[in-house]
């Protein structure tokens, strides 16, 4: 989805979270199965938990897919004056007049900490990493921010680093 004023917009799948969901979804399942057999007498747990733990435990498994629903694509907006990434709710923004300098990175995510949202104190400064699976990485340096480094996963860094460099030089 392209917001009316964005010059270039793309969707990074996160692949690998699904897996990460379904597993969390078939725990679920299985408390609520446990549930359910608890109530019915055809399940006593040695140590007597109460029935509604098990119902408790379904229910955080199940709020742990929603959360992680968001998390499976990253997406990616340039617009006339402002970079944007968000990973679900989880929103970076930042005006062109912030960005020092842009290049391609071809390190791992492993050097941002893994995949997915993450924080990590790098010998160049606190670096703020959008990254999935099997994606190369955009670098972008920043001026002023609590963030020296913003790393984004994209499909097409060359043309994302091209884009933002025409929009700097105006």
């Amino acid at each position: 989805m392209q917001y009316y004023d964005e010059i270039y917009s793309e969707i990074v799948p996160f692949n690998f979270m699904k897996y990460i969901i379904f597993a969390e979804g078939a725990l679920g399942f299985v408390f609520l199965v446990l549930y359910v057999m608890q109530v019915n007498g055809s399940f006593i747990p040695d140590d007597e938990l109460p029935a509604y733990f098990w119902l408790i435990m379904a229910a955080v498994m199940f709020l742990v897919v929603a959360f992680l629903t968001t998390l499976t694509k990253l997406r990616i907006g340039i617009t006339q004056d402002t970079l944007r990434a968000s990973f679900g709710f989880i929103k970076f923004e930042t005006p062109f007049k912030n960005i020092n300098n842009i290049y391609e990175d071809t390190r791992s995510s492993l050097k941002y900490g893994g995949c997915g949202v993450r924080i990590a104190k790098l010998k160049e400064g606190m670096t703020l990493a959008y990254t999935t699976i099997g994606e190369k990485k955009v670098v972008v340096e920043l001026k002023e921010s609590k963030y020296k480094l913003f790393v984004f996963s994209t499909s097409h860094p060359e043309e994302i680093v091209n884009v933002i460099k025409n929009q700097l030089r105006r």
